[in-house]
């Protein structure tokens, strides 16, 4: 009888702790997937909610057909007309390459519609004949695969109720992109070892990305290598997309595995999963004021408004158009290359596959990269992001560079970028075009 009691006080209240002892954690720990966050409106920028709108839905029968030729022009002659341009203008406003793609960084973490629907969707891309890049041969039937992401299965129903797509991950700037939008996520990153994630053979860098891990692991395009070796296991299901996305995954890691030793060190007493939740709780404030109180002032040139407190009305989810809008925003400003510079701030060769030497990492021959010969090491690593640090992006307007929008040449052979109009599969009228690849919108 004793014993039932026992037992059933410690799974009511927990285990029995002596009198003056303290709970390590002494805050409520903060969910993975964004519930609850709002006590009002408990699902507010959760996983898994709508995307916002700011404009009404545009089908092409009011409820989720998406508009498409002759009614919008081809995404691909839509993508040459306006996109095309020279590259090598500088920033207007001296952004960095780093502070690109920290957007990205960013972005992820507030946003994620690349999951495909269920059930699927196609709306092929059509590529005009003779395109020089898809179709040089003048065939006229070839065309690029594109699936339209997952939605919201409540919505799609009548002209009323148009369908919303859905956001993968949390809209709270909350660190998802580095630890997960749920909790299993974040287990699978965890080596339950000292508050740690877990790494790989090098400490520097996480262990590859495999299952139960749902992460885009498309084949390099360039080489046609695939399978998880050199794609990492990060919060974001695209982190590994090209490596200078990547690095920034690998630093966030590196810091968090760093404030875990250091708690590990200074508190002996604690175990796993009190180091693991005060290095997130720190990694997490230190990102968050990164994000608010340097890159954003510094990218926009605007000081965000002083906080003046919680304001529960305010729903946290993001929008359709600001997700287009702000890819891109982003992808004018990516260059064809990126520099790695050393610790003495000196710009450094970079080794390609076939060991010849060039300048930079050319950008259309960096996505899904595995194992590049000049990224094997923390100090690489390093490299790469002193690189992107001193680097001054391309200037803000229309203009992509052929890495983005495909059309590289014989300098580029392999073309994963190409320009697709958003409006249609979401229903969002006005929408700019945004980059994607074809390889993007397929799991292995």
């Amino acid at each position: 009888m004793g014993f039932c009691l026992a037992l059933a006080w410690t799974l009511l209240v927990g285990a029995w702790t002596p009198l003056g002892a303290q709970n390590p954690i002494s805050w409520e720990v903060q969910r993975f997937d964004g519930w609850y966050n709002n006590l009002m409106e408990h699902r507010w920028g959760s996983k898994g909610s709508r995307l916002q709108r700011l404009v009404p839905a545009s089908y092409a029968d009011g409820v989720y057909q998406p508009l498409g030729e002759p009614h919008l022009p081809n995404p691909r002659d839509l993508s040459n007309t306006i996109s095309r341009g020279p590259a090598g203008l500088a920033s207007l406003r001296n952004r960095t390459v780093l502070g690109v793609f920290f957007g990205y960084h960013v972005l992820s973490d507030l946003v994620s519609v690349e999951t495909p629907g269920c059930p699927a969707e196609f709306l092929n891309i059509r590529i005009p004949p003779g395109d020089p890049m898809f179709d040089p041969d003048q065939h006229g039937d070839v065309v690029l695969p594109f699936q339209r992401s997952r939605w919201d299965p409540e919505t799609g129903r009548s002209p009323s109720n148009p369908r919303d797509p859905a956001n993968q991950v949390t809209g709270w700037l909350d660190g998802s992109a580095i630890y997960g939008s749920s909790h299993s996520w974040s287990d699978a990153l965890r080596s339950f070892s000292g508050g740690q994630l877990a790494s790989g053979p090098d400490p520097a860098f996480p262990r590859d990305s495999q299952n139960p891990l749902l992460m885009w692991a498309a084949p390099d395009p360039a080489t046609g290598q695939n399978g998880p070796r050199g794609l990492y296991a990060f919060g974001a299901e695209r982190g590994n997309r090209e490596p200078f996305l990547q690095a920034l995954g690998l630093l966030w890691f590196r810091y968090h595995n760093l404030w875990a030793q250091r708690l590990a060190r200074q508190h002996p007493d604690w175990e796993d999963e009190e180091l693991f939740q005060h290095a997130r709780k720190r990694v997490i404030a230190t990102y968050q004021n990164i994000a608010v109180y340097e890159w954003l002032p510094s990218f926009l040139q605007k000081t965000p408004p002083e906080y003046t407190g919680y304001r529960p009305f305010l729903d946290p989810s993001i929008s359709s158009e600001f997700v287009a809008a702000s890819e891109q925003f982003l992808s004018t400003m990516v260059p064809p290359g990126v520099y790695m510079r050393n610790a003495s701030c000196h710009f450094q060769g970079v080794i390609n596959r076939n060991s010849s030497v060039s300048r930079a990492l050319r950008v259309c021959n960096s996505y899904w990269s595995r194992e590049h010969p000049s990224l094997q090491s923390a100090e690489d690593v390093d490299a790469l992001l002193l690189g992107m640090a001193s680097q001054i992006a391309e200037r803000e307007d229309h203009v992509l560079v052929e890495d983005v929008r495909g059309t590289g040449g014989h300098s580029c052979p392999v073309q994963p970028g190409l320009i697709l109009a958003r409006a249609a599969p979401w229903g969002t009228p006005g929408e700019p075009p945004g980059p994607w690849t074809s390889v993007q919108h397929h799991r292995p």
